[in-house]
């Protein structure tokens, strides 16, 4: 399977259920993030064999306690044990469906010469002991089954990716995540207009409200239309890096830049159409049940800004615009 293969499972799966959606998108950057950075290691051919029979569910330990959000921190650090394994202990604020898990990502540093490096650990959940912290309650995506935890890994040396953590975050997990991410919020999106397209189907009745109606259930979908061009856009130009030919118009820092426009711009837009859904329903898609309720996909939409908040992507972004010339 290919980026957009996966981005187009992710949104039919949202589609249904914005929780399996975002799992699905979670565990595949993972998987993908062992599939580029782990070749030439037995202990990766290994695990992904296992992981291939064996239909182990991956989840991702990189956002810790104390570092204000910015993952590309840790405080973290690998230690030894007697018997020659490596150990590391870390505060994780939010990590989502670890009991079904059976491999988490784990970020961190490794000591070594003068100056530490943030790595990426494949730690079996097997080897982990986990102290639950406070269970948090979100508002939506509530099937993810996200707290916090403190947790004791231990592992082989060779779990620890060759490359540096950063590396891998700027290479494959941030882009592949916000392409998932994206094609996740336009099944949400797709789940609203459905609901709001029954509705005026099988309840609007025919004047002037429901002229305004229509036409602003089009232009609805129009956003929609746009927020998939974009994520075809992406998934264009990533599949393009990844094979190693050059995205058009994507040279420098304009790739880094790209990716974080597509997360914050999708992740508005499908709030955007969601409410807008509710507004052609009215109160019915206000219910928290029945046929026309937009409870779910409501609460799911909100998700969005947060997951790496809009604001460090755009603040980033920002750093860098004069740099950057966005051509056709």
């Amino acid at each position: 399977m290919g980026l957009g293969d996966v981005a187009r499972v992710t949104q039919h799966i949202a589609r249904v259920s914005g929780s399996a959606g975002l799992i699905y998108a979670m565990h595949m950057s993972q998987l993908l993030t062992l599939v580029r950075h782990g070749r030439d290691n037995p202990f990766f051919d290994d695990l992904l064999r296992r992981a291939a029979r064996d239909q182990i569910l991956f989840a991702s330990g990189t956002s810790e306690k104390g570092v204000g959000g910015d993952i590309l921190h840790s405080l973290c650090s690998i230690d030894d044990t007697p018997d020659g394994r490596l150990s590391v202990t870390k505060e994780i604020p939010n990590i989502s469906y670890v009991d079904h898990a059976g491999v988490v990502l784990i970020s961190c540093m490794r000591p070594g010469g003068k100056k530490a490096t943030q790595v990426l650990v494949a730690a079996e959940t097997a080897g982990i002991a986990f102290t639950p912290g406070r269970e948090t309650g979100f508002i939506g995506m509530r099937g993810i089954q996200n707290r916090s935890y403190q947790l004791t890994a231990r592992f082989e040396p060779a779990a620890i990716f060759a490359q540096p953590y950063p590396v891998i975050a700027r290479e494959t997990m941030a882009p592949s995540i916000h392409i998932f991410w994206a094609a996740l919020w336009s099944g949400i999106a797709r789940h609203a207009l459905d609901v709001a397209r029954t509705f005026v189907a099988k309840e609007m009745a025919e004047g002037e409200v429901a002229a305004v109606v229509r036409h602003d259930l089009t232009r609805l979908a129009d956003m929609h239309h746009a927020m998939n061009a974009l994520i075809r856009d992406a998934i264009a130009d990533e599949e393009r890096r990844m094979s190693g030919e050059p995205a058009v118009g994507a040279t420098g820092l304009a790739p880094a830049a790209r990716s974080n426009r597509l997360k914050v711009t999708c992740s508005r837009l499908v709030n955007e159409i969601c409410q807008g859904a509710l507004e052609v329903i009215g109160i019915r898609g206000y219910a928290v049940d029945g046929p026309y309720s937009l409870s779910e996909p409501l609460r799911d939409a909100l998700s969005g800004s947060l997951m790496v908040s809009n604001y460090r992507l755009s603040a980033n972004n920002a750093k860098i615009e004069r740099f950057i010339e966005e051509e056709l």
